[in-house]
């Protein structure tokens, strides 16, 4: 599984797979989530030609709604930057190398956390560090 110091070519094509089908996967969720905000802001420019006041709990519903969409979204959009990142490292064949320790991080916390930099050790001396 290791060839010195980091994953084999084997692993690093695995991961890639991986990381192209989730990557994917929260393109096409994404895509979604715009067309509702771009929907609702169609609606909201028109407004409502029905002859009822709109009711203040209605409004709340919807900016609540606008706003949760808005910041999905935004998550989303970071969440495919580290997916980029981490296939760049995979390019670089620098990926499942943690960047604090610089040992390997373990397979199964690879695949529970595709993007991530850090060794469970690592991510605690990053904790330990940020404290002090």
């Amino acid at each position: 599984m290791v060839e010195h110091g980091r994953l084999s070519d084997e692993e690093l094509l695995r991961f890639k797979e991986m990381l192209l089908a989730e990557r994917q996967k929260v393109l096409e969720a994404r895509s979604g989530l715009l067309e509702q905000i771009i929907g609702q802001a169609v609606f909201d420019s028109i407004g409502d030609n029905s002859h009822y006041a709109t009711h203040p709990g209605d409004l709340a519903s919807t900016n609540y709604d606008r706003e949760f969409n808005m910041n999905l979204s935004e998550r989303q959009t970071k969440y495919l930057e580290q997916i980029d990142d981490a296939l760049r490292r995979i390019s670089d064949k620098t990926y499942g190398v943690c960047q604090v320790t610089g040992k390997i991080i373990p397979t199964e916390r690879l695949e529970s956390v595709l993007t991530t930099k850090y060794s469970l050790e690592g991510k605690e001396q990053l904790k330990r560090e940020n404290l002090g």
